[in-house]
């Protein structure tokens, strides 16, 4: 059993994608929601063929990304209308965050705040 990353971006927002939703949680045998638009499933098929049972219930325009996950987790839910209040931190870190540090380099921000927001997202403990 492997673990897959399913997001996307919809063309049409208002259409009914409830197919696409159901469709993702037919795909294996554990699924988990965190964020509209991105889920994590379990599941014995390859990304080649989620996308190919998945590609049915899309339309023109839309995108669709799978990758097999990692083992390298964290998580934090930041309270509405307070941008630097955290009301819940999760994590299960195994090993750094190695496609974070590319990002965070090639961004317009100040290196001091890069650096801190990559400690941040890889730090064992908070």
């Amino acid at each position: 059993m492997r673990q897959y990353i399913i997001a996307y971006d919809l063309y049409r927002p208002g259409h009914n994608y409830s197919d696409l939703t159901g469709a993702i949680k037919r795909l294996g045998e554990d699924w988990d929601h965190p964020l509209a638009n991105f889920w994590v499933i379990d599941t014995d098929l390859t990304a080649d063929e989620i996308r190919g049972q998945l590609s049915a219930h899309l339309v023109a325009g839309d995108k669709l990304y799978v990758r097999e996950a990692g083992d390298d987790i964290a998580s934090m839910d930041i309270a509405p209308g307070s941008p630097g209040r955290i009301t819940a931190i999760t994590g299960h870190v195994r090993g750094p965050g190695k496609m974070l540090a590319p990002v965070l380099a090639s961004s317009d921000m100040p290196r001091e705040t890069t650096t801190h927001l990559l400690t941040a997202a890889t730090a064992e403990s908070w």
